[in-house]
């Protein structure tokens, strides 16, 4: 089963270069494990490069609209990294072996983010996503409303 993985953050600055490089897909997490040492644990996880990147085949329906293989992301989802105001969203679906979107969300992203706009996961086989905030340094789940 798949997992969808939906991101709207601002990232901090000491990590512009790097995130840039990444979404680019010049680069990879496991690239900046000597720089970072908060990367290496999700760096060494198998499929951790296919952050932000991965598959859009299997996301959830209205997360995109077109047809293969020109589907277009959604709600302003579309792979995108500003550098001067460090405002960085993408979507992606991968199989989440080893809760790795777990491991992503609280190794990674936690330590990399100064504020989130929207963080989304949606496992495949579930009705209803789960949504995340950035609260005091963590991700959180976001408080039904």
């Amino acid at each position: 089963m798949h997992t969808g993985l939906r991101i709207k953050v601002t990232v901090k600055e000491d990590f512009l270069q790097m995130i840039n490089k990444i979404n680019n897909e010049e680069s990879y997490f496991t690239d900046y494990i000597d720089q970072f040492s908060f990367l290496t644990n999700f760096a060494k996880l198998k499929r951790s490069e296919l952050i932000p990147s991965g598959v859009s085949a299997y996301m959830p329906t209205g997360w995109e609209i077109g047809e293969y293989p020109n589907e277009q992301a959604t709600d302003g989802f579309e792979r995108q990294f500003n550098m001067d105001t460090g405002f960085w969203s993408f979507q992606c679906c991968l199989k989440n072996y080893d809760n790795i979107i777990e491991h992503f969300l609280t190794d990674v992203l936690a330590n990399i983010i100064e504020s989130s706009e929207h963080i989304e996961t949606k496992h495949e086989e579930d009705d209803e996503s789960e949504l995340f905030e950035y609260v005091n340094g963590e991700i959180v789940r976001a408080a039904i409303k």
